[in-house]
């Protein structure tokens, strides 16, 4: 009789994890979480593809902290816009990319960060985004990308 709490607990508990999933580091995530965090990504680069400034900056918090693949740090999502749409009109007026999520990993409930590879026009690079769910939704507040290549030391030199 002094167990008869265990059959309803375990149920709850049950119920309660239902569809989520254990992330590194023990972090749980729901799948529909998962997905929210996907639709930003997606939302960002069907932006840039249709070279779309207002539709990139709307995947972006207002404090977004973004650095390009040249170390250039834009601070604020009306700055980032401008930027953007410039690049767009301009040298980047053709440009497009093909984006694969190689990884999210919920460090808390609200903030999840996202490793991506892009192929495009310039060639392939690795972003890291930074998410946080505000009021608005899940939103980017710190984005960095690198353009892959060998290091010095790995490059071989000609005897």
């Amino acid at each position: 009789m002094r167990h008869i709490w265990l059959a309803p607990t375990l149920f709850f508990a049950v119920l309660t994890c239902a569809g989520a999933q254990v992330q590194t580091g023990g972090q749980v995530s729901s799948p529909t979480e998962e997905q929210a965090v996907r639709a930003v990504l997606a939302r960002f680069y069907e932006g840039w593809n249709a070279h779309d400034a207002d539709k990139m900056v709307s995947a972006y918090a207002e404090d977004i902290d973004h650095i390009n693949v040249f170390g250039e740090w834009q601070k604020g999502r009306a700055t980032l816009r401008q930027e953007l749409a410039r690049l767009h009109a301009g040298p980047l007026h053709n440009s497009q990319k093909n984006y694969t999520i190689e990884k999210i990993r919920f460090l808390k409930p609200d903030v999840a960060v996202v490793q991506v590879s892009t192929q495009g026009t310039g060639g392939p690079n690795l972003g890291t985004y930074v998410l946080e769910k505000q009021k608005a939704g899940w939103l980017t507040v710190s984005f960095t990308n690198v353009a892959p290549h060998d290091p010095p030391w790995k490059i071989s030199l000609s005897p």
